[in-house]
């Protein structure tokens, strides 16, 4: 992972601190603990990688486990700084979608968000996929909590609280009673799923935004390109898309991902080696990552994560994990549980 490019704007911690000390918490303390120095600069670039832990270890240290979904409830579309004022004003919800999907880049480079016109619960429904690409070792339950709820949330003030979700995908297990996540997105909660997502009807795409000028959405976005080069459509991440939808389902050669992409296998090659990538290097990744999550964060049985991700046999999937962790799936899983238990025995003895 590009240091570089691990790191989000300030502004996203926006409430944190009247959110913990609401939980009886010292926000400079938890902050100071991670090497987080939050000013009044909420354009200020700060490292993704210790928000993700801040918020791990604010959940686990004020026995929060909703703490992300809590967060969440406290921030607005003025998170995202001069973005926000290009999604409140777009003409369309799709429109502010795609906005969004070329310039999320300007809150934090690591985030990425895709528009899929299909969706698994229904043949009329689009899903609206959120990524975060940190480390894989660093726990991201919180984040991916608090980042698509917020996305729900700033959905529903920059529409008028029309937007409505058919139902949810999370990629972990809850560490929160589910119900708490159905009451806060009004829909279905699915967890343990290969990605982190909203699902809507399409219908909802074209809605007009009813307060939106265009004088000052594109004041706004000639401000932001200006500022920053748009995210184009990169074919690695269609590809890694396109790997997604179809785990588990024997889909994943590069004969079929380029079939779904509407391209010759060696013509998707030829592409992703002009961009410095490989079919392979992607898959091997996206594969890797999944893994890791799946044994770190859920309680998949170990069976169903290699069926899951279309290993034919658990022995396949077992000789791929040595390759992948130097050790096999169950220990991973094992040395996972044993860390979490040794970190809250020390938090107990510390008092906090």
């Amino acid at each position: 992972m590009d240091t570089v490019n691990t790191v989000v704007r300030a502004g996203s911690l926006r409430g944190f601190g009247e959110f913990v000390r609401d939980l009886g918490g010292d926000p400079e303390q938890l902050l100071t603990e991670h090497g987080l120095e939050i000013g009044d600069d909420a354009e200020a670039l700060i490292s993704l990688d210790a928000v993700a832990r801040l918020l791990e270890d604010s959940a686990d240290t004020l026995r929060c486990p909703h703490f992300g979904l809590g967060l969440a409830q406290r921030q607005d579309p003025g998170v995202l700084g001069l973005l926000a004022i290009v999604l409140r004003h777009s003409r369309t919800v799709e429109s502010a979608i795609v906005d969004a999907s070329r310039y999320l880049l300007a809150h934090s480079p690591a985030y990425s968000i895709t528009l899929d016109q299909h969706s698994p619960v229904g043949p009329d429904c689009a899903t609206l996929r959120f990524e975060a690409r940190l480390d894989d070792r660093l726990g991201q339950r919180q984040l991916i909590d608090s980042c698509l709820a917020t996305a729900f949330g700033i959905g529903r003030v920059i529409t008028g609280a029309e937007f409505g979700v058919e139902a949810v995908s999370l990629p972990h297990t809850p560490l929160a009673p589910a119900q708490l996540y159905r009451d806060y997105f009004r829909a279905p909660v699915h967890f343990e799923q290969p990605y982190a997502g909203l699902h809507a009807r399409r219908r909802l795409l074209g809605a007009p935004l009813q307060h939106a000028q265009p004088a000052i959405y594109q004041r706004a976005r000639t401000d932001l390109a200006q500022r920053f080069t748009a995210r184009g459509d990169q074919l690695a991440d269609r590809v890694r898309h396109a790997l997604v939808a179809s785990m588990g389902a024997g889909n994943g050669t590069k004969s079929d991902i380029a079939a779904l992409l509407g391209l010759h296998p060696r013509t998707l090659q030829r592409h992703l080696a002009r961009d410095g990538e490989t079919f392979e290097a992607i898959r091997d990744d996206l594969y890797r990552s999944t893994a890791d999550r799946y044994l770190r964060q859920t309680h998949i049985p170990l069976a169903q994560i290699a069926a899951v991700m279309g290993f034919s046999e658990h022995a396949s999937f077992t000789r791929t994990c040595r390759r992948w962790f130097g050790k096999p799936p169950s220990q991973v899983r094992a040395e996972t549980l044993t860390a979490h238990g040794q970190n809250r025995v020390s938090r107990t003895r510390s008092g906090r």
